[in-house]
Parts: C-alpha cells; sequence; structure tokens
C-alpha cells in the first residue's frame, strides 16, 4: 500500500509540472513495476501491454472516430438544426432548444462532445445572434449541447469505459440512449427557464410554413438510418460492437458521397483526423496499462475494498463519494484522462460494492460531462471561445449554471432509478 501512495503522489507531481498524461503513468507503472519484479520483467510487461494495443476489438475507437469525421465533412450538423429549428423556432427560447436537439443528433453519429460543439456552434450561433440572443447564453447553449457528443452512441468515451471495465460496448451505447434523451429534456427546461425569467434572452424565430418543415425533415434522413442502421444492429445482435462501426463509418462515407461533400480533401482530412485523434489516445491507454498493472502489483485495490468493507458504508455513501471525486478531477483534467486515470483504482471497489458496471459506466460519463462544462478547464466552453474569440469565457461559465444544474438533477434520477439506464441493454 505504501508503493501505491508514493506512485499517486508521484503521478499528481508529474501532471501538476505538465508532464504528459500518457508518459506520467507509464513512468510510474515502468518504475513501480520494476520495484517488485525487475527491470527485465517491467520491460517486458510493457512490451506484451503495447502489443496488445494491436487486438481487433481496439480497432472500433478509429472506425468510429472515422465515422464522426465524414459525417463532420457531410454538412449534416447544418441540415439537423434547420429541421430542429422548422418545427420549434417559433417557441420562447426556440433557437436555443434548436442546437440543443440538433446538438443531440449530430451526437448520434459523431461520438465526440468538441466535435458537436465546434460544428454546431457554426451553424447554430449566428442566427441566434440574430434574433437577438446574448453571446453568453447563445454560448452556454451550444456548449451544454455539445456534451451529449460523449453519451449519446456511439461514444468514444463509452468505448474507452468499455475497454478498461471489460463490459460490453454494445450494451453500454444502449445504455446512454435513455440518459442522452434525458439530457437533452433537461436542457431544453434549463432553457425554458432562463426565457422564463427574462423573456428577452430567448426571442422566437420566424414562422416557417409546413411545406419547409417537410423539406428541412427530409434533408435528415441520413442520420436517422444511419443510427437506425448501427444501433438497429447491435441490438438486435446482428454484429458486434466493432463490425458496427466498420457499418457505420462505410456507411457515413457513403452519406457525405450522396449528399455531393466528398471531395479528395474531405477524405484525406477524414482520415488523417482518425489517425490523429487515434494517435493521441492510445499511448493514454498503453500508460494506463501499465500504471494498473503496477497497481495491482500494489494490492491497493483489494486492501481499499477491506477497507471500504470494514467501513461498511452505505452503497449510496460510496456512490456519492465516488460522484464528487469525478466532478473535482472534471475541474481539471479531460475525460479521458480521468477515465485511465481512475479505472484501476475506483473499479475493484464499486465491483466490491455490488454496483452494475454498465450503469456505473454510465453515471461516471454524464458526470465527466459536468466537467466539460466547469471552470478552470471546461474544455466545450474553451473551444467555443477559441472559435470566437472576442467573447470571455467567464460570462459563458456563468450563463452554464441553469444547464449544470440539469446535470445535477439528471445524475440524481440515473443514481435513483438505474431502470432508465439498464432496461434497454437488459433487452438486447
Amino acid at each position: 500500500m505504501t508503493e501505491f501512495v508514493i506512485g499517486l503522489v508521484a503521478l499528481v507531481g508529474f501532471i501538476l509540472i505538465r508532464i504528459p498524461v500518457a508518459l506520467a503513468m507509464g513512468i510510474i507503472g515502468f518504475v513501480g513495476y520494476a520495484h517488485y519484479m525487475g527491470f527485465s520483467v517491467s520491460s517486458k510487461m510493457v512490451a506484451g501491454s503495447a502489443f496488445e494495443l494491436g487486438s481487433y476489438m481496439l480497432t472500433v475507437i478509429p472506425l468510429f472516430v472515422l465515422m464522426g469525421n465524414f459525417v463532420a465533412s457531410s454538412g449534416l450538423g447544418r441540415d439537423l438544426f434547420r429541421a430542429a429549428y422548422a418545427f420549434i423556432g417559433r417557441m420562447p427560447g426556440g433557437l436555443a432548444i434548436s442546437a440543443i436537439l440538433a446538438s443531440g443528433g449530430f451526437a448520434a453519429i459523431s461520438g465526440s462532445s468538441v466535435a458537436s460543439a465546434a460544428t454546431m456552434a457554426k451553424v447554430s450561433y449566428p442566427p441566434m445572434r440574430s434574433f437577438g440572443y446574448s453571446e453568453s447564453f447563445s454560448l452556454a447553449t451550444i456548449a451544454a449541447g455539445g456534451t451529449l457528443g460523449i453519451l449519446i452512441p456511439p461514444s468514444v468515451v463509452l468505448i474507452i469505459y468499455g475497454i478498461l471495465a471489460e463490459q460490453n460496448i454494445a450494451k453500454l451505447f444502449l445504455a446512454g440512449i435513455v440518459p442522452g434523451l434525458l439530457g437533452m429534456v433537461l436542457y431544453t427546461l434549463a432553457v425554458g427557464f432562463v426565457v422564463a425569467r427574462d423573456r428577452d434572452a430567448g426571442p422566437r424565430g420566424e414562422y416557417v410554413p409546413w411545406s419547409e418543415k417537410w423539406r428541412a425533415l427530409r434533408e435528415v434522413w441520413g442520420v436517422i438510418a444511419l443510427f437506425v442502421l448501427v444501433m438497429g444492429g447491435l441490438y438486435g445482435g446482428v454484429f458486434t460492437a466493432t463490425e458496427g462501426a466498420g457499418i457505420g463509418a462505410s456507411g457515413a462515407l457513403l452519406l457525405t458521397w450522396i449528399r455531393g461533400a466528398m471531395t479528395l480533401a474531405v477524405l484525406r482530412d477524414a482520415f488523417l483526423g482518425a489517425v490523429r485523434t487515434t494517435g493521441a489516445l492510445f499511448p493514454i491507454l498503453l500508460g494506463s496499462t501499465i500504471l494498473g498493472n503496477f497497481i495491482a502489483m500494489t494490492g491497493a485495490p483489494e486492501t481499499l475494498a477491506d477497507w471500504i468493507g470494514d467501513i461498511d458504508p452505505h452503497p449510496a455513501m460510496l456512490l456519492f463519494i465516488v460522484v464528487l471525486l469525478y466532478l473535482f478531477l472534471g475541474f481539471f483534467f479531460e475525460s479521458f484522462s480521468t477515465l485511465f486515470i481512475t479505472m484501476p483504482i475506483i473499479l475493484p471497489l464499486i465491483d466490491a460494492a455490488g454496483f452494475d458496471l454498465i450503469w456505473f459506466g454510465i453515471i461516471v460519463v454524464v458526470t465527466i460531462e459536468i466537467g466539460l462544462l466547469t471552470p478552470p478547464f471546461g474544455m466545450n466552453v474553451f473551444v467555443l471561445t477559441s472559435v470566437f474569440r472576442n467573447i470571455a469565457p467567464g460570462p459563458v461559465f456563468r450563463a452554464l449554471i441553469p444547464f449544470i444544474v440539469a446535470d445535477f438533477i439528471r445524475v440524481a434520477l440515473l443514481a435513483l432509478f438505474p431502470a432508465l439506464v439498464l432496461f434497454l441493454p437488459s433487452q438486447m
């Protein structure tokens, strides 16, 4: 246990002095493992861990990333916003609600929070501003809607969690659907709360004739078809998550071509983007695996589990403590680093407490989403304020308070009613 504490302190120190998370976890794991088994054996462990990254199961990551890149290039984000605006733009706060609904639709075929926020900013921010929405409220709405990208399947974060927790990725995808829809509903209510307090915060949009509404709806048939194809195949057991990723990437490529958006530049950028994203993720995954092997050698997970068992806390209290931990880490780390650092320690405790790991994964991802909206890190906010350089992040963070409260309510509902998460996976 002493070695575990020393390693954890060293890891925090490395991160504080800005050593990359992947390298920090790898160094601590390698040196710690060598302390028990010698440097020769530790070197072989690192080589074996690196070899395992070439497994068939892990190809699901670049394939779903590639799918999202094609979708981002096809112009579907713009069409999703137009379709949502055509039906609800005349409501108070209608443009903000349209941005949230379009973000949810885009998340269903992109799997990335940052990509969802950046794409929706380009298509929804100018109309919101033209109708008198404030800069901070407009960007807060887009940032909140973007967080749906790491929950509504296919989600790269859920894939990573499934790999680390050794859980069925298809079941995790199905488990994320209802919480994702719940998030859209609660964000819509948050917009309604803001508009109810200040009618000028969310002016109505223009009236759209029914002929244009149906035309706008027809433009998003590709989103529905691609989502049904991938999720329907997973739900029915027609193909595995990896096969579904390949089918989804192929479908997204075909959809981009049908919509006339496919060029050599788009094809090159989509593949290069997938390589860059995967190349950034896999070193962190390798470092996490090496660190996990060291932590297993220390016996810390078993010791912590025994300690928790001796204290015998109520399961709700244990869950509350873990959620607080993830909220705190979300202030400083992005979602992938948070998962990789904590999973080797937290998962044995949660498993020993008898929690369902599919349900726990959704709780963790929803909690991590909150970190994308909170200072000082607030990834989604800084992505948007970097696109619109004349806007300071401070007012956007303040405008996000109703959305953050909505997220807290969602975490509470999912914790109190696990069936919201587990019903669809149980029917698979």
